[in-house]
């Protein structure tokens, strides 16, 4: 809504959100429904195709920048890193490694389908409790990344989850996304 400074801190202020940020919810909760997680990437969704279709590749989706407001509806928040999309950025390396495309890591050209790689990892780690890939440092996520695909079985299923929403949670967490 507003932005202002002082010579010291930026303010910027927003519509306040009061349901909190997911990664609290992520915190409290760890393992979330099938019906609440799609209703979460639903939300999340709809905001992504918003930004594509006006050429902005968001480039930091994850729980700590979606807000929920009091009916639960997911806000993406912190376009600090968001840009307009250029085909050649290669060597625009931004985000969170654990959410970061893997073509994004390896410093390739990427399109669109980065922020979805991101939102594989969100409705996995709100199916799973934990995120598919991990690492204490932004080389072990990229080797994990890179030593196996993710892939959720049947037999991996928590209970009272189908295979179409871990079918869909896979297609996104494709380590290619031709």
């Amino acid at each position: 809504e507003y932005a202002f400074q002082d010579r010291e801190t930026l303010y910027l202020v927003m519509d306040y959100l009061e349901g909190g940020d997911l990664r609290y919810h992520i915190g409290i909760i760890h393992r979330f429904t099938e019906v609440e997680t799609k209703f979460v990437i639903q939300c999340l969704i709809i905001g992504l195709e918003y930004m594509h279709n006006n050429s902005v590749i968001h480039r930091d989706i994850k729980p700590e920048n979606l807000v929920l407001d009091s009916n639960g509806y997911v806000r993406i928040t912190d376009m600090g890193i968001a840009r307009l999309w250029v085909k050649d950025n290669a060597k625009e390396i931004s985000g969170t490694p654990g959410y970061m495309a893997p073509e994004v890591m390896w410093r390739q050209n990427h399109t669109f389908v980065a922020d979805y790689f991101a939102v594989g990892v969100i409705a996995y780690e709100m199916m799973m409790g934990k995120r598919p890939y991990v690492g204490k440092s932004r080389r072990e996520i990229r080797d994990h990344i890179f030593a196996k695909q993710v892939q959720i079985k049947k037999y991996n299923l928590p209970e009272n989850w189908s295979f179409e929403a871990a079918d869909f949670i896979n297609k996104l967490l494709q380590r290619k996304p031709a």
